[in-house]
């Protein structure tokens, strides 16, 4: 799932490079891929909620509740 989302936030920034004559800085991708990644753990994974602070701090703890 953190895959998916690393990939997907390098092809969207890519995309608004290249079609939107925007640039992203390497943080703005990294928190867009710690944001998403948390989003999609808490609508696909049947466990209890791990609040975002909590996914920042080690995603792993999270993933193996």
């Amino acid at each position: 799932m953190i895959w998916h989302a690393v990939v997907w936030s390098l092809w969207r920034a890519r995309n608004d490079r290249i079609f939107n004559n925007l640039t992203h800085d390497v943080e703005e991708v990294v928190e867009e891929v710690k944001v998403l990644s948390w989003r999609w753990g808490l609508s696909r994974l049947h466990t209890t909620a791990c609040l975002y602070y909590e996914w920042q701090w080690d995603p792993k703890v999270c993933l193996l509740r």
